[in-house]
């Protein structure tokens, strides 16, 4: 059987963490539920007062990289191109792993990057990855629990 990393349950949070941390975004694509989102703002409009702020200052798309995305957040729900949505930027959530043959285990406790459909990746230990093309990334959080199987989950604390 194929190794599927969609989850029919979209975003699937376990805790909150006390403080839930929810941005509103319009999508400038279909963004899956539960897939992490890239953001970007090609206005650029946001002034330095609260009042110049619209909701469409924040424009988001889903992660299609496995590995190079420097995510703003996760999907709560799928967001259709045009329409405004939730996006998590913390919390404790079921995620799926990437590819355990091509990208490696996770452990608990290691650093994760956001990866396409929703995916986390291994990022060790550190706390920036530099790729040999001298891109650097940012983990989005952390494993609670592990596991080094494609397709399936684990319980993941994400820190935007």
């Amino acid at each position: 059987m194929a190794a599927s990393f969609y989850n029919p349950n979209g975003a699937v949070q376990i805790f909150d963490t006390g403080n839930p941390r929810v941005i509103t975004v319009k999508a400038r694509a279909t963004i899956s539920g539960g897939w992490f989102v890239n953001g970007s703002s090609a206005i650029g409009v946001v002034g330095s007062g609260a009042d110049s702020y619209v909701s469409s200052d924040i424009e988001g798309f889903p992660v299609s990289t496995v590995v190079g995305s420097n995510a703003i957040g996760l999907a709560l729900q799928t967001i259709p191109s045009g329409t405004y949505g939730a996006v998590a930027m913390g919390g404790v959530y079921l995620l799926p792993v990437a590819s355990g043959t091509v990208i490696g285990s996770i452990f608990s406790g290691w650093s994760f990057l956001a990866g396409s459909a929703g995916t986390v990746v291994p990022a060790g230990s550190m706390t920036i990855l530099t790729l040999g093309n001298g891109q650097i990334f940012t983990p989005v959080g952390r494993a609670i629990t592990t596991m080094d199987e494609t397709g399936q989950f684990i319980v993941a604390s994400l820190n935007f």
